[in-house]
């Protein structure tokens, strides 16, 4: 069985391809009537209760040390959690328990083994975020067959479900915890990326602490002070202000009266849509200058697009949609809602029949290209001004995958290694992020102005890789690339015993 896993900040959901040749969620093992897995994870001994049980769990003790919002965390070297015996979780173990727990109920439910996935990740995800997303589910024991972008994804599902051809589609993905926008252009036997943006820190719970803070000034004036703020009135404040989010987001709705409880004390909280709106203006106009930006690299205009797809939760906030008609106001010019919590999922099913071969089984394009996200370089000092500066060697929007060569010179007699650090960034030095360091060497003769041919390459996963050469005879040399000194990868051993020995409690 193969599958397309959309793994959320917020919610995580797997799916297939069904007999009648759509793609077709697969449910709760516990839960038929279940299909979204909150990507909430709890940690009891050498048992990890994952999704909906936590949720249960936390009913009964709003104070619960739960484990939330993992996916921002990728990349990061930092443990994000420590268990009651002290033992530290890094992210990409959490997200194993999470993908452990979907791989169960898709084997629960299909009877069948899990041989394959395509994996959803954010457009703007880096090298070292999308590599996290490959060591959680190598740690999990499930294949990857490849990543795929979530706006994407949802371009692809909204293509074949349509039957949509020569179009340009930009997809607004405001999802729980991270915002996408990709331009891409669609006909029937291609997909092509044009350009990509997007931000890790903008997203559904940003729009939920807008709503808590409202709440807390409520409490405040009717209390005349603050509530004592601890772990459990923490989750009863997220709860209210989600519920609350969501109630004020319903057709027509424009004010919301309910009784509010935080630990000991209860309040009428009233909100007006309007107060909400302005409070959430700041994030949806960070939101909309991405967009605008993502528009302008791939050498449009906003009326140069055709249609706009609204996907990921949050996008179902009205002042979204209202931002996006005031915007894009061509005749001609759509902007619509595409199933907004399922096209991520079912766009990485038919992702991996494309990979898979099945494209003609399932009329899908044949094709998929992607662009680069980032720039790729290497971070050089000048000899001159003493100046810390990037030599780009691999271009932003670049058509994926992408191969360039480059020679460097060793710049000392004697000289056995050389070092170079590689980045990658979206418009220059200010926002460079470390993939690590090459080194290279022992060299076989050392000496100034040894010539060693860098190859850097953009994968189309998004991934990047490095190799070094000799370049005057083309044979490798023994190299070393990653962030520590085994290629970044020193804490995963630990982690993967650690997953392998935790028992996923369904409840």
């Amino acid at each position: 069985m193969r599958v397309g896993v959309d793994l959320g900040t917020t919610f995580s959901l797997i799916s297939r391809m069904g007999t009648d040749g759509a793609p077709v969620l697969m449910p709760d093992q516990m839960d038929q009537d279940a299909f979204h897995t909150p990507s909430v994870v709890y940690l009891s001994g050498s048992c990890a209760f994952v999704g909906q049980v936590v949720e249960n769990l936390l009913e009964q003790d709003p104070g619960l040390k739960t484990i939330r919002f993992f996916k921002r965390h990728f990349g990061q070297r930092d443990p994000i959690h420590y268990d009651d015996q002290g033992t530290p979780w890094h992210a990409e173990a959490v997200g194993a328990l999470v993908l452990k727990k979907l791989r169960f109920d898709a084997e629960s439910y299909s009877a069948t083994t899990l041989e394959s996935a395509v994996i959803t990740v954010p457009a703007h995800f880096n090298d070292p975020q999308r590599k996290a997303v490959l060591a959680a589910a190598a740690l999990a024991e499930i294949p990857v067959l490849g990543l795929v972008e979530e706006p994407v994804a949802a371009a692809l599902h909204y293509g074949v479900a349509r039957e949509c051809h020569d179009q340009v589609l930009l997809v607004y993905d405001f999802g729980g915890g991270t915002f996408d926008v990709t331009v891409l252009s669609l006909n029937a036997s291609s997909v092509n990326v044009l350009s990509k943006g997007g931000v890790t820190d903008l997203g559904g719970k940003e729009l939920d602490e807008a709503i808590g803070e409202m709440v807390l000034a409520q409490f405040h004036r009717a209390l005349g002070s603050p509530s004592s703020l601890n772990v459990r009135t923490l989750q009863e404040l997220r709860r209210a202000s989600e519920a609350l989010k969501i109630e004020l987001g319903m057709p027509g709705k424009t004010k919301v009266r309910k009784l509010v409880l935080l630990g000991n004390q209860a309040v009428e909280v009233n909100l007006d849509r309007r107060d909400f709106e302005a409070a959430i203006g700041g994030l949806l106009e960070r939101a909309e200058a991405v967009t605008l930006k993502c528009i302008e690299d791939a050498g449009l205009r906003p009326a140069d697009v055709d249609c706009i797809l609204l996907v990921g939760g949050s996008s179902l906030v009205p002042a979204v949609g209202d931002r996006m008609r005031k915007r894009f106001t061509r005749p001609g010019q759509r902007v619509l809602f595409h199933e907004p919590s399922k096209a991520v999922a079912f766009g990485a099913a038919l992702h991996a029949s494309q990979l898979a071969g099945e494209a003609d089984l399932y009329q899908l394009p044949p094709e998929f290209k992607g662009v680069t996200g980032y720039a790729v370089g290497v971070r050089t000092l000048s000899l001159d001004t003493g100046r810390v500066a990037i030599d780009t060697i691999i271009r932003k929007n670049m058509p994926l995958p992408v191969r360039v060569k480059k020679t460097y010179f060793t710049t000392r007699p004697n000289q056995d290694r050389i070092v170079l650090e590689l980045v990658q960034f979206r418009e220059g030095p200010a926002d460079a992020v470390s993939l690590g360091q090459l080194v290279v060497g022992p060299l076989p003769a050392p000496r100034q102005n040894y010539p060693i041919e860098v190859t850097v390459e953009n994968r189309e996963d998004g991934t990047v890789s490095v190799q070094a050469y000799d370049s005057q005879t083309g044979v490798e040399l023994n190299q070393v690339f990653g962030r520590d000194a085994d290629g970044g990868l020193s804490h995963l051993a630990s982690q993967r015993a650690l997953v392998r020995s935790t028992f996923i409690n369904n409840g």
